[in-house]
């Protein structure tokens, strides 16, 4: 038994879950107001015999004791288990235990802290950093922010920071592998970083991972210089300041995301400590989800030149496709229910006055700002006007262009007078009939495959055996299975979503995965597939990855792996159809409990006489049922088209 199961194992579910909100027995079940959305009818099951809850209200979600911890108190993996093993009493390795397994990772933060130390000293204690002290000073940053920061200060020297941490014990390939010095053509190395300000990068738990440096010098270029890509840092999962912004997101229930660090510094300096920052001109998901564990309020507050709102539409744009999500039954017109995915975040932006970045409103007009991000509209509005200005709105193919791009976030305005106005906006910015674009906004994302015959309920397709030798896995969870299939295979990862897109089905996500771990793995395989995979990506380097994020994740992925008598040979074609084909048939279970579990409920509330309890269940059974319905044909549909393309080479 592995430490997660252990955990769950010494800790009811029940207990656990009471200690936050109160539970109501109910049957066999426990009842209780959803802690996650705000409702007046409970909502919030909570089922003792699985230890699992699911909320069949507005969230739509579920999960174990770590699902909800993570949700509830804003935590990652690593911070729910430590919580969760301290109380069930299950020793793991001491804080830090994911660096205590990796030596060398330990060893690089160990560099990290003390060069940040150095810097430090330098910028406060010595001559040499005058130079420094008064661009600060320029900048109105206090000594407070300095100390809160860390601020250093590197030497105008080739080698001053490599003679110190070499006098720490500390080799040139330490250095190199950190990224604080450079290597020489010549041999040899260098610092990295020289005559300039640093400032720290620490991630979320307050560790120094690497530096942004910013030239002191005006002929130095560039102006900022950021550690390379290291065994600690990824700039695409990093938010600057997230450490110490936390506790301020979670009560302002708001997060303000800017562009740079002392667009960062300055805000925390005047009292808005709910302000982070990117660690370049795009959002990644990495980064967005680290924040939507703590609010579901988003303000993008960056800079107004036409660079800004480029940036700014493509920040909304990867939002719409990684923030979580709930999916809203809709009755179409011929009285069938689809699930429509609604973004479950409000993002706003905030419309800086021309010519000034947050810092400048920060030191000038420090009472603008709060106005500004209070008073910031909704997403839509800016990206309808800011979307227009890049088509001519004069000709067919650009107000068409237009309708194109905005028209899938308009879908997602779940308050149908909200969308209505927003619709009527676009219908005046292009001249069009209203009702063409109402006739549009109907009409699906993504066109299904024509040819699927209408009529009885199609069986469900069993899943196709495995070929021999194509080194089928036995014994494995579909879910092991399918994340099998994609490290293995992971360029099939956007050919499968691809495909499900033309089938009008919702891309794969972590939505898909039940079990806490491995939907923490497949969230790390995002991550690894952000970074841009190499023609021929090796499993090992997904495996270092996961080493350095949560040792325990590792001991699951190696367990799955040993379960698996050898890799599955696929072409990236049939590595497609593999994923999609187990997707579907992820989310046919999940559908089917879902329904199984509606309709115990729907039988208890009966047995108690509960006819308004007994309705709603009703009608959620029947809109599980419904979807439950459309992965069936939709199954059986791929499952008729395999056999034709398999029997056309007959004829």
């Amino acid at each position: 038994m592995g430490v997660v199961d252990d955990i769950k194992e010494r800790i009811d579910l029940v207990e656990f879950i009471s200690g936050y909100m109160p539970l109501k027995k109910a049957g066999r079940t426990f009842k209780g107001l959803c802690p996650f959305h705000a409702e007046k009818t409970p909502s919030f099951i909570v089922f003792p015999h699985t230890q699992t809850w699911h909320c069949f209200g507005a969230c739509g979600t579920g999960g174990d004791i770590f699902s909800f911890l993570m949700r509830r108190e804003g935590l990652d993996f690593s911070e729910a288990l430590r919580q969760l093993a301290q109380r069930a009493g299950v020793a793991l390795a001491p804080a830090g235990a994911p660096d205590s397994a990796d030596p060398v990772r330990a060893r690089l933060l160990e560099m990290h802290a003390l060069a940040a130390e150095y810097f430090h000293r330098q910028l406060t204690q010595s001559a040499s950093g005058g130079g420094a002290r008064a661009y600060l000073e320029r900048r109105a940053v206090d000594a407070a922010s300095v100390q809160r920061f860390q601020l250093g200060y590197a030497p105008d020297s080739w080698e001053s920071l490599k003679r110190h941490l070499s006098e720490h014990g500390y080799s040139e390939e330490n250095m190199l592998t950190g990224g604080l010095v450079a290597a020489r053509d010549g041999g040899g190395s260098y610092d990295r970083f020289r005559n300039r300000l640093m400032i720290p990068i620490r991630d979320r738990q307050g560790r120094v991972v690497g530096f942004g440096a910013r030239a002191l010098d005006p002929a130095d270029n560039p102006k900022y210089l950021n550690s390379p890509q290291t065994p600690l840092f990824d700039k695409s999962s990093i938010l600057f300041g997230l450490d110490l912004a936390k506790p301020a997101i979670r009560e302002a229930d708001r997060v303000v995301i800017v562009e740079g660090y002392l667009d960062v510094i300055s805000a925390h300096q005047r009292g808005f400590a709910n302000v982070v920052a990117g660690m370049g001109t795009s959002l990644t998901e990495a980064q967005l989800r680290q924040v939507q564990r703590l609010t579901k309020h988003f303000v993008l507050a960056l800079d107004s030149d036409t660079a800004g709102n480029a940036a700014t539409l493509r920040g909304i744009s990867l939002a719409r496709q990684s923030l979580e999500r709930t999916s809203d039954p809709v009755l179409t017109s011929q009285g069938l229910v689809r699930f429509e995915g609604r973004l479950d975040v409000d993002i706003r932006i905030a419309s800086l006055p021309a010519g000034q970045d947050p810092d400048d409103i920060l030191r000038e007009s420090p009472g603008l700002w709060p106005q500004l991000i209070d008073g910031a509209p909704p997403v839509v509005s800016f990206y309808l006007q800011t979307a227009a200005a890049s088509h001519d709105l004069n000709t067919a193919k650009g107000k068409s262009g237009l309708v194109r791009q905005v028209m899938p976030l308009l879908r997602e305005v779940a308050d149908p007078m909200e969308q209505a106005a927003y619709l009527n906006q676009l219908a005046q910015l292009v001249r069009i009939d209203l009702r063409d674009l109402q006739k549009e906004l109907q009409a699906p994302e993504a066109v299904r495959p024509a040819g699927k015959a209408a009529g009885a309920r199609p069986r469900l397709a069993d899943p196709p055996p495995a070929a021999p030798g194509r080194g089928a896995i036995r014994a494995v969870d579909p879910e092991e299975y399918l994340l099998v299939t994609l490290l293995n295979h992971p360029h099939a990862f956007t050919a499968a979503n691809a495909e499900l897109r033309g089938l009008s089905c919702d891309t794969i996500s972590a939505a898909d995965f039940v079990d806490t771990q491995n939907r923490q793995l497949f969230q790390l395989f995002i991550g690894w597939v952000e970074t841009g995979l190499p023609a021929d990506p090796e499993p090992a380097w997904f495996d270092q990855r996961v080493v350095q994020a949560q040792p325990v994740l590792h001991e699951q992925l190696l367990r799955l792996r040993q379960r698996a008598e050898r890799p599955p040979f696929l072409s990236p074609g049939q590595a497609a159809a593999e994923v999609v084909n187990r997707v579907l048939h992820l989310r046919h279970r999940q559908w089917k409990i879902e329904s199984d579990r509606l309709h115990f409920l729907q039988q208890e509330a009966e047995q108690m006489g509960d006819r308004e309890e007994r309705n709603r269940y009703v009608t959620l059974a029947t809109a599980a049922t419904e979807r439950l319905q459309l992965v069936e044909r939709t199954l059986d549909s791929r499952a008729i088209m395999s056999r034709r393309r398999h029997a056309m080479p007959r004829y």
